[in-house]
């Protein structure tokens, strides 16, 4: 059995040839999002990409995001994605989503602001905005620097396949599939690779009697019919228009609070900043992390609010379902590691290491 994914890189980032100049800050920023904060609505469906192609930085980290803006009545058209699974955040409006598992079985959701959505690696799914005044925004998070992206009407009737092909695959007559073909406009064509193949297409978290199971890491918690709604994490709804928190906070939907990503290789966070508040020091032991900033102003490295008045938020994306945060204060002065060995470590006395220990001593 062989299996792939997005190569493991042996340094901590990769830097393309054809770049000559020191790196700094500004080679791990991606500002074309920008352009589109206050800009009228598209008049079309419109992704816009922030992967390896537009932001290299991306290369060897498994993680890119694309915001996916849908007018009034528009659809994302069927399609798939041959290197990961994709996690949908609902900013705005209202979709409807479904994808079709290998058993041709759909499982379908209305979607509210707020919510996610997940769709599993490689399986047809679509998305469609049916409110017909209102447009709909949405952030979807890859567990890939290079998702792909095979457009089903395009890949069918755009690309030279034998009319008569079609016609018999599809059991209609020749005329319908030229029909078809003239409806849609030529696209270049491309070719894609599967670069990783799942023994199954989602884990439900219980071994079941009919396909598709999970092979690994089964849980005995669901035993209801598995529909849309397992697909679906809707905790988050409760940030829409509350009131921001009074110091900072993290929203997750990782496996632990959405077990639907169990495989899928990716997760969302919405990061909360209030006025001058910061997420401390910290580490993600399996992934990297693809921060969004939809409101306010951060400064990174290290993630800080220094705006006094105003909050800050941001969605932060990350390739894995599980990537684990390790907060540096706390474990190095919360976990009761011997003082001297602290003192001795950070060239100081052990008084310092006291006071440090009893500033963050856990709280009641």
């Amino acid at each position: 059995m062989a299996s792939a994914a997005d190569p493991d890189i042996t340094s901590d980032f990769v830097v393309p040839s054809n770049v000559t100049a020191p790196v700094d800050g500004n080679f791990f920023t991606f500002t074309a999002i920008r352009a589109l904060v206050g800009a009228q609505p598209p008049p079309n469906f419109k992704v816009t990409k922030a992967s390896m192609a537009e932001f290299p930085a991306l290369n060897g980290q498994s993680v890119s995001l694309a915001v996916l803006q849908f007018p009034a009545g528009t659809t994302n058209p069927p399609h798939t994605h041959p290197r990961s699974a994709e996690l949908l955040f609902l900013v705005q409006g209202s979709l409807q989503v479904g994808f079709v598992d290998t058993t041709n079985k759909l499982f379908s959701q209305t979607l509210q602001a707020g919510d996610m959505f997940v769709f599993p690696k490689g399986l047809v799914h679509f998305q469609y905005n049916a409110d017909a005044q209102n447009p709909a925004t949405a952030v979807s998070a890859f567990g890939s620097a290079n998702a792909g992206t095979v457009s089903l009407p395009v890949t069918l009737f755009t690309t030279g396949i034998d009319d008569t092909i079609l016609a018999k695959s599809f059991k209609t007559d020749v005329a319908t599939v030229q029909a078809l073909k003239a409806g849609l406009a030529p696209k270049p064509s491309s070719s894609f690779s599967y670069l990783h193949s799942p023994l199954s297409e989602w884990h439900q978290p219980q071994t079941r009697t009919s396909p598709p199971i999970s092979l690994s890491q089964l849980n005995a918690n669901v035993t209801s019919p598995v529909d849309g709604n397992f697909f679906t994490f809707t905790s988050i709804r409760a940030l829409v228009s509350a009131q921001p928190p009074q110091n900072s906070k993290v929203s997750k939907a990782s496996v632990t609070e959405f077990p639907a990503l169990n495989g899928q290789s990716v997760s969302l966070a919405v990061l909360q900043f209030p006025a001058g508040t910061t997420n401390p020091s910290h580490s993600h032991p399996r992934s990297a992390e693809l921060l969004f900033l939809v409101q306010g102003s951060l400064e990174v490295g290290d993630l800080f609010n220094a705006d006094a008045q105003k909050p800050a938020m941001a969605f932060s994306a990350f390739g894995s379902a599980n990537a684990g945060t390790v907060s540096l204060p706390v474990t190095l002065f919360a976990t009761s590691i011997d003082d001297m060995i602290l003192a001795k470590a950070f060239k100081t006395d052990v008084a310092t290491i006291q006071a440090l220990k009893a500033g963050l001593a856990p709280k009641p």
